[in-house]
């Protein structure tokens, strides 16, 4: 049996659909006779007689009329699919997974994800919530198209894109002395109640490292495993703690006052994604974030 190929395919259902081999080979751009050698040579594939000559035209065969149900089905399908395509193609549609530290989860990321709404009203978005462990195993398990972590992050199974540098804060309670001062040392936490985050996490060991080099003691009585908890834990009065300058606490907390403490202790926001493997929503939101991040910098003045 010979096989058949998609143009014949396509000239037989013009033919059918139009009813005659002129007005086909109008709508193909092709000549009367070439439609006429398409037909014959998908007869003689599919073994068995599709049209019947008549005056005035070609009269399809029962047969052919049978074909032409699956034909046209075929086509359907496809236009479908094509509409499909062209819906990807244009980000109308589609979903994204999003894996974030707390800290962001509850901080950075609604007031983007809310931007990129606005632009992609269609696009699903889940955000969760998870350790920075979990956002790693998300990611590379394709469960979580993006993850968004502090850095450093040892990895060399995902791509790593740093968004945003600032100096960690000084945080303590509206009514603690250092209200008063502009920026705080760390010779001013000297014996300072301290609530500080769980051993054997990176950012407890450099600030731990910073004053173990300076000589400096704190009261190392209170420690909480999230910002969100240190960050209530001090306005609840237990101490006062080094924190990340991305707390959502810096903007609705009247109980708390953050200062830049010295020397700076920087920390950066970084995003992880398998970049070759996303989605075209994905892609769409993490270009966005890009474009946020380099929209959000500072414009060099002369002599910068």
């Amino acid at each position: 049996m010979k096989r058949f190929n998609i143009r014949q395919i396509e000239a037989f259902r013009a033919v059918i659909t139009l009813g005659n081999m002129t007005k086909a080979a109008e709508l193909l751009g092709v000549s009367q006779p070439a439609v006429s050698r398409l037909m014959a040579d998908f007869q003689d594939a599919v073994g068995f007689k599709l049209f019947r000559r008549q005056k005035g035209g070609a009269e399809p065969t029962e047969d052919a009329r049978r074909l032409f149900e699956q034909v046209d089905r075929l086509f359907v399908g496809l236009e479908e699919l094509n509409q499909e395509v062209q819906a990807i193609r244009s980000v109308t549609s589609g979903s994204i997974s999003i894996a974030a530290m707390g800290l962001y989860a509850n901080g950075v990321l609604p007031d983007i994800i809310a931007r990129f709404r606005q632009r992609y009203p269609d696009i699903a978005i889940s955000l969760d919530g998870r350790s920075q462990d979990r956002i790693l195993e998300w990611v590379t398990s394709r469960r979580a198209d993006i993850g968004v972590v502090t850095l450093p992050l040892a990895t060399a199974t995902v791509d790593v894109r740093a968004l945003i540098t600032r100096p960690a804060l000084c945080v303590f309670p509206a009514d603690h002395a250092f209200a008063e001062r502009k920026e705080i040392h760390a010779q001013d936490l000297a014996e300072q109640p301290f609530v500080s985050f769980p051993r054997g996490t990176p950012f407890r060991f450099e600030v731990d490292t910073l004053f173990d080099k300076a000589g400096i003691e704190r009261q190392m009585l209170t420690e909480a495993t999230t910002h969100e908890a240190v960050c209530n834990l001090v306005a609840a009065g237990l101490g006062v703690s080094i924190v990340s300058p991305f707390s959502p606490h810096l903007r609705r907390d009247p109980a708390l006052v953050f200062r830049p403490f010295l020397p700076a202790i920087p920390i950066t926001i970084g995003m992880i994604a398998d970049e070759a493997s996303l989605s075209v929503a994905a892609q769409a939101f993490h270009q966005f974030v890009l474009d946020e991040v380099e929209a959000a910098k500072p414009v060099p003045t002369r002599g910068d």
